[in-house]
C-alpha cells in the first residue's frame, strides 16, 4: 500500500467506526507533509448541523491545530468523495488536493433526512466543483470502502426509527 492509500484506509475506519455509533458513515483526515494535523467524522445527526461533514470537521480541526484559517500545503483524505460543502471548504482552506476511498455512486440510500428539495441542486454543484478543479480530487480505490455504507444501515435498522429518520431532528 502507498502512503496515500494507508490513509484511504484509516479514513474508511473513521467512517466505518462512526457509522457502528449511529453517525453518518463518513470520515476524513488532513494531512501535511505526511502527518496527520487532525481527523473527522460527521456529526450532522448529533451536532443538527448541516455543516458538520466529516472533511469539514476535520479542516476545522487541523486550523485550530495551527492557528490559522488555512492549512496550506496539505491534503485531505477521506472516506466518500467530497461534496460541494466539502470541497469548498478545502479549498478555501488552501488544501491543494483531495483523495477519496468510495466514489459517490457508491453511497446508497442512507435515508438521510435532507430535504428533496435542492437534492438535484447540490449535484450539479458537485459536478461544477469536479469539472472545475479536476486534478484536485482523486479517486484511491480503497477495499472495504463501502463497508461504512453497510454498517449504518445495519445499524439505523437495528434501532429502528430515531428522531433523525422522522424528522424531528
Amino acid at each position: 500500500m502507498t502512503g496515500v492509500e494507508e490513509l484511504a484506509a484509516r479514513a474508511v475506519r473513521l467512517a466505518l467506526d462512526n457509522a457502528a455509533v449511529g453517525q453518518l458513515p463518513f470520515g476524513a483526515l488532513v494531512v501535511r507533509d505526511g502527518a496527520v494535523l487532525a481527523t473527522g467524522v460527521n456529526t450532522a445527526l448529533h451536532d443538527r448541523d448541516p455543516s458538520a461533514h466529516a472533511e469539514v470537521t476535520a479542516v476545522r480541526a487541523a486550523c485550530a491545530l495551527v492557528g490559522q484559517v488555512h492549512v496550506s500545503g496539505a491534503i485531505v483524505v477521506s472516506s466518500c468523495e467530497p461534496c460541494a460543502i466539502c470541497h469548498a471548504v478545502a479549498a478555501t482552506a488552501g488544501v491543494e488536493r483531495i483523495y477519496y476511498a468510495a466514489a459517490k455512486e457508491e453511497v446508497p440510500d442512507l435515508g438521510y433526512p435532507a430535504p428533496d428539495v435542492h437534492g438535484e441542486l447540490l449535484v450539479r454543484m458537485q459536478r461544477l466543483f469536479r469539472e472545475a478543479a479536476p486534478d484536485q480530487i482523486v479517486h484511491v480505490p480503497t477495499e472495504g470502502a463501502g463497508e461504512p455504507f453497510r454498517r449504518y444501515l445495519e445499524v439505523r435498522r437495528s434501532r429502528g426509527p430515531g428522531p433523525e429518520q422522522s424528522g424531528a431532528w
